[in-house]
């Protein structure tokens, strides 16, 4: 891999090792490679998931967009391009999407901030360190609807707080710049950059523990200062993983967007793309407007999505080692006796210097690991609080703290019938999309990769651009197939639309796991047994580190969903804890209980999730390296 650095003495054109596996040379098909018909046989599972709810509906979308549909009669009068000519002729929506645009853009640009500054703290070796690790995974575990819950009335006190004059002060302040609605959006906007810029520190974090400990020393011996070092050394390794990272956070937080006035039972009314498509198509009934309100953003995101594609598939050439390795040992060698506190060059700096620079930034470091462990536990602390707060204590103005706890709340909820059945259909759901989604995708990413297919790697990459599908685009679709078919609010429905969360990313992650997986060691088993054995035995084993990020993953999209939810879950019988226990529907007398109910919810996910979370990492760049 080529990567230059500026020196005091010239530049650096080459290092040592690469980082991506280099591509495979085309192979001959072998004796014991079976038909491609096999192959296509194992993509039917993914493909019948995607193409059934995501690809149907979305041509369904494209006809309704160009009739005047109403009220989920089908489709109406054919217009031609009628409603799409009248949405760019409507100031509202060019306020709506230069709403949207500036709110997503701004809000994953501090998730990269926060995300990248948390991988670089992991990555320091320091004690405590897989304590800040769990902590960061706790907001992808968290569901959506939880944190919004905490979020949202941590910045909008329900009662009476110490805070609460100084947030109607910066309440006030803040929506003169903006207008009406604009501390609501900030409650949104900064559980987005909790959720966001967690996914982007575990991304990172994968890809800089991908790094080669050698391009790192050779680094620090030619870069003039660890700013030049990260900029022309790190980041260009870890590539791949950031922008995915991006690529995935902008899709979390664009769909949090779009979600908010869902998600709030309708307090957020400031518009944006999702929220006028909602209300036109779902509220208002004008269907065919909705439809091309919700499909006239598609052509953003599929530029955008092919874009990072382009750069995370990157292939890079490896590149020979350094003609002479003795210059590089005897400085690799100085630089080790400086780090030791060996000798240095004259500049003037006492080795006190360096010993009180070292321990600022030691302390500089934990304080920083502490704060974003609070940053990153803190909604759940809150939550907790709220759930064992007695209503006497109401009055103390503290909502930080619990001084005579009370479990009334708790017990009243380990009573309540419809928490179990909610919790129940929860496990239900989840498990059933985890056990169905991830054995679709990774049967779909093993015959991409090993059977030969044609247009093996372009049909990957539009499985992984269905991902991106906006959720609206496809909603109203949906609906009238589930009438049909007699899905509409039933468990086999929401598993089916959860399908779509978990199988498009996961089969491009098993896809790119297996490219790069070397073939040897199946070849020669295929000798002794068949492939299915060989499968089950030696590759299924191999795999396990990217089945268990790829099903972390799922999970933290599903627990993301609030639009699918509230859709299709009607009643009781069909809601999971997700979907019930959201923001809809709170008054302020169920607000210990549901508080309770949060938290009870919450806990086993977050624990499951956090034991699991270091082969998500491992994972992860078990198919970003090997793979890409």
């Amino acid at each position: 891999m080529r990567i230059l650095l500026s020196s005091g003495t010239g530049r650096l054109g080459r290092l040592p090792g690469a980082m991506a596996a280099p591509r495979q040379p085309a192979r001959e098909r072998s004796p014991i490679t079976p038909p491609r018909w096999v192959g296509y046989l194992l993509l039917v599972p993914a493909l019948l998931s995607v193409a059934g709810l995501l690809l149907y509906p979305l041509v369904y979308a494209l006809w309704l967009s160009l009739t005047d549909a109403h009220h989920f009669q089908g489709p109406g009068a054919f217009v031609g391009l009628a409603n799409f000519a009248a949405l760019l002729r409507d100031p509202g929506f060019w306020q709506a999407a230069a709403n949207t645009a500036f709110l997503v853009g701004l809000t994953t640009l501090v998730e990269l901030a926060v995300g990248v500054l948390t991988a670089l703290l992991l990555w320091w070796r320091f004690w405590g360190r897989s304590a800040l690790f769990l902590a960061v995974f706790v907001p992808w575990a968290f569901p959506a609807s939880f944190s919004a819950f905490a979020w949202y009335w941590l910045l909008m006190p329900p009662f009476h707080a110490f805070y609460t004059l100084d947030v109607l002060a910066a309440r006030w302040w803040l929506e003169g710049l903006f207008g009406m609605g604009a501390w609501q959006v900030l409650s949104i906007a900064v559980m987005n950059v909790w959720r966001g810029s967690s996914i982007i520190g575990v991304f990172v974090l994968a890809g800089l523990n991908a790094i080669p400990e050698e391009l790192l020393d050779y680094a620090r011996l030619e870069a003039r200062g660890w700013w030049q070092s990260f900029w022309q050394v790190v980041v260009p390794l870890s590539r791949r993983f950031l922008v995915l990272a991006i690529l995935v956070a902008l899709v979390i937080t664009y769909t949090e967007y779009v979600s908010m006035y869902v998600e709030t039972g309708g307090r957020i009314t400031v518009p944006v793309v999702g929220t006028l498509a909602f209300r036109a198509a779902i509220q208002e009934g004008d269907t065919g407007l909705g439809a091309a309100l919700a499909l006239i953003q598609l052509p953003v995101v599929i530029a955008l999505a092919l874009a990072c594609l382009h750069l995370v598939e990157g292939r890079e050439r490896p590149r020979p080692a350094p003609e002479s390795a003795a210059p590089l040992a005897q400085r690799w060698h100085v630089t080790r006796l400086r780090s030791r506190g060996g000798t240095r060059p004259a500049s003037g700096r006492s080795g006190g210097y360096w010993r009180a620079r070292r321990l600022a930034l030691t302390v500089a470091g934990v304080a920083a690991a502490l704060a974003l462990m609070a940053f990153h536990l803190f909604p759940v602390y809150y939550t907790a609080v709220q759930a064992f707060r007695s209503v006497e204590e109401y009055a103390l103005g503290n909502p930080f703290w619990v001084y005579d706890p009370t479990f009334e709340d708790v017990e009243e909820v380990l009573q309540d019938p419809v928490i179990w059945q909610w919790g129940w259909n929860t496990l239900l759901v989840f498990g059933s999309v985890l056990l169905l989604g991830l054995a679709a995708a990774l049967l779909a990413g093993y015959a991409l990769a090993r059977f030969q297919l044609p247009g093996a790697r372009w049909l990957a990459r539009l499985l992984f651009l269905s991902y991106f599908i906006p959720q609206m685009a496809v909603v109203v679709p949906v609906y009238q197939l589930f009438l049909l078919l007699h899905l509409d609010d039933t468990i086999l429905g929401i598993i089916l639309l959860y399908l779509t969360l978990a199988v498009p990313f996961s089969t491009w992650l098993f896809y790119l796991y297996f490219q790069g997986l070397a073939t040897d060691v199946e070849e020669h088993a295929l000798l002794d047994g068949s492939r299915v054995q060989v499968f089950l035995r030696i590759v299924l084993p191999m795999s396990w580190p990217v089945v268990i990020a790829a099903g972390l993953f799922a999970i933290g999209m599903m627990g993301s969903d609030v639009l699918y939810a509230s859709t299709f879950s009607l009643s009781n019988a069909t809601k999971t804890l997700p979907a019930g226990l959201g923001l809809i529907a709170v008054e302020l007398d169920e607000w210990a209980p549901v508080n309770a109910a949060i938290l009870l919810s919450s806990l086993p996910i977050i624990v499951a999730c956090a034991a699991l979370s270091p082969y998500y990492v491992r994972g992860l760049r078990a198919a970003l390296v090997e793979g890409a």
